[in-house]
């Protein structure tokens, strides 16, 4: 049975193995899920929306308290005032004192000013000689005012505050959201009652930020802020016959409220030595919830859909790219096979058949490189060949002649011997051995002491030239003066220093041929003090180096020494150029001392 299976599947082709797997591997197991996380969102989808309700409750019950804060403040710093018990425990005898006592006492206009929270603030106090100016209001027992369930229940309460709604003075048909507070006046054995109007403005402002059913309710039930204007100042019984709601239950529970299933958050809202509690009231109806949720499952149904539509059109197209793109990496290979390196696979992917393919351009590749590599070298071996022979050339021409050469020179010396000019028969002295040296050079190495002595009569020969202008040294490390070096490879550079770097600085300068060892190396530096190099010209430089030829007399020079380097020294870099703009110019290289 075993057999017979696995010959069967052997025997189906790619696409019908790739569909079976995609059914049993995807399809079934996608659809178990689905149906688990669908239900599994109908139930995040209520516990968020409980979740986030409950945590904006607990944010605007913050908020609601930092305006409560303000008038609970001032209610206590008036408790204590003593300049408003001195002035309403004061006798009055006429008009005038009670108004110079009234514009002397600005507590209640200045706060009232300073805190936006507060609307106005208002004493009841029991002093028949005072004025009625609607904040300071005298009263007595036939008083109207005294005879409200608010004003005894505040003096009931011996000095703690009540949060409730109190009638406005100005127009009782209007009720505004109040802190009420007895006050006691010891020194007259009297009392009143302080009322500090609370702006409801900024409650409902709070309130109408939110999106959901929101209201806050004092201890009578009264809604005294809400986003709903309807609902403001009318009793809980006007919009609602919750049980739960009216018995003061606070948390999370059902209820119907306007005839729908809903969820009731209520909380809590205590202020430090308030008698009575505020409640902070939301809800969001089943139908509300269940709406996110039903959208959550219509989403994961269409996403599933969609997804195994797609699935399937991917299997599909897999199995066709495979078998094209196997049979593709084939022909090329096949192409290789027949001695044609230049093929190239067109197969991409990071699966096993792309890496094939990158394997196979990375080898065809290698070999096209290695063959380009080989032509390569062999043009760099025939360049340098190529430039030796016009360097040897070069030499060569400079001999013709050579006794005529030093004929004429000896003369020269002679005549100026016998002239008394002992200097000029010095420099041309100096002449004719830097021409017999320069002459006398072949194609093998000469000591270093050899090329600096060519190097000094050199420099010698352009300080007659130049006098004062040109100054020189030369600072040889001892013990190596014996070390053998190509010849003619330090003088260019000394020239080059003095035509280009000196011979245009009006002041002259200062050439420095310095030798030492640098590791297991000789290292030759040739310094000027002249005009220097500019970046562009460098870059010039280094780019006619390293080509076949090169313009300029200074250009050419450099790069007979450069090539002589490394065609001489195969690991050596040639020449190395440092300079900046009328500073100098520090030209230098390296010879292995081992070889």
């Amino acid at each position: 049975m075993k057999k017979y299976l696995i010959s069967k599947v052997n025997n189906m082709k790619l696409r019908t193995k790739l569909v079976i797997s995609f059914v049993v591997v995807v399809f079934i197991p996608v659809l178990i899920v689905g149906i688990f996380l669908t239900d599994e969102l109908r139930k995040n989808a209520l516990e968020n929306a409980l979740e986030q309700t409950t945590s904006d409750m607990t944010r605007i019950r913050a908020r609601i308290s930092d305006v409560l804060i303000p008038p609970v403040y001032v209610s206590h710093s008036l408790f204590v005032d003593q300049r408003l018990k001195d002035l309403v425990n004061t006798q009055y005898e006429n008009r005038f004192d009670i108004v110079t006592a009234y514009r002397n006492y600005t507590f209640f206009d200045s706060h009232t000013r300073y805190y936006n929270e507060i609307e106005s603030i208002r004493l009841y106090v029991e002093n028949e000689t005072l004025l009625n100016n609607w904040t300071f209001i005298p009263v007595n027992e036939q008083s109207e005012v005294v005879k409200q369930l608010w004003y005894q229940e505040a003096m009931n309460k011996k000095g703690h505050m009540s949060f409730r709604l109190v009638e406005n003075e100005n127009s009782h048909d209007e009720k505004k959201f109040s802190i009420t507070r007895m006050l006691y006046f010891a020194e007259s054995q009297s009392s009143g009652v302080l009322v500090i109007e609370i702006n409801s403005r900024m409650l409902n402002g709070i309130l109408a930020q939110e999106s959901k059913p929101l209201f806050l309710l004092d201890s009578e039930h009264n809604i005294v802020a809400s986003n709903n204007q309807e609902w403001l100042e009318k009793n809980l019984d006007d919009i609602t016959n919750s049980p739960k709601l009216i018995e003061g239950d606070t948390g999370v529970f059902k209820e119907v409220i306007f005839g729908k299933p809903s969820h009731l958050i209520v909380d809590t809202l205590s202020l430090p030595n308030s008698v009575n509690d505020l409640r902070v009231v939301s809800f969001i109806t089943d139908e509300e919830i269940m709406e996110g949720s039903n959208h959550l499952v219509r989403l994961g149904v269409m996403v599933i859909s969609i997804s195994i539509v797609i699935a399937l059109i991917l299997v599909y197209s897999v199995s066709f790219l495979l078998s094209k793109r196997l049979s593709s990496l084939s022909n090329q290979m096949q192409k290789v096979s027949k001695g044609h390196l230049s093929t190239y696979s067109p197969v991409t992917g990071n699966d096993e058949i792309g890496q094939l393919s990158r394997q196979f351009n990375e080898m065809t590749l290698n070999l096209q490189e290695l063959v380009d590599e080989v032509e390569m070298k062999n043009e760099e071996k025939r360049v340098l060949e190529k430039s030796q022979n016009e360097i040897k050339l070069k030499m060569l021409a400079s001999q013709i002649n050579p006794h005529f050469l030093f004929n004429t020179l000896e003369t020269i010396r002679m005549k100026s011997l016998m002239n008394g000019d002992r200097e000029v028969a010095h420099i041309v002295k100096r002449l004719g051995k830097l021409l017999r040296i320069s002459i006398e050079v072949g194609g093998g190495m000469v000591p270093l002491e050899q090329e600096l002595e060519m190097v000094r009569a050199y420099l010698e020969i352009q300080k007659f030239r130049f006098e004062e202008r040109l100054q020189f040294e030369l600072d040889i490390e001892p013990g190596l003066n014996n070390v053998p070096i190509p010849p003619l490879i330090i003088q260019p550079l000394v020239e080059n220093a003095v035509i280009h770097g000196l011979e245009r600085k009006l002041e002259g300068g200062k050439v420095f041929v310095k030798a030492k060892k640098s590791g297991e190396n000789l290292l030759i530096q040739v310094i000027d003090n002249g005009i220097g190099i500019t970046e562009q010209r460098k870059e010039d430089i280094y780019e006619a180096l390293t080509k076949h030829y090169a313009n300029g007399q200074e250009r050419i020079g450099l790069k007979n020494v450069h090539d002589r380097l490394l065609l001489t020294y195969k690991t050596g870099k040639g020449l190395v150029i440092r300079s900046d703009k009328n500073i100098g110019t520090d030209i230098s290289f390296l010879i292995p001392l081992n070889d």
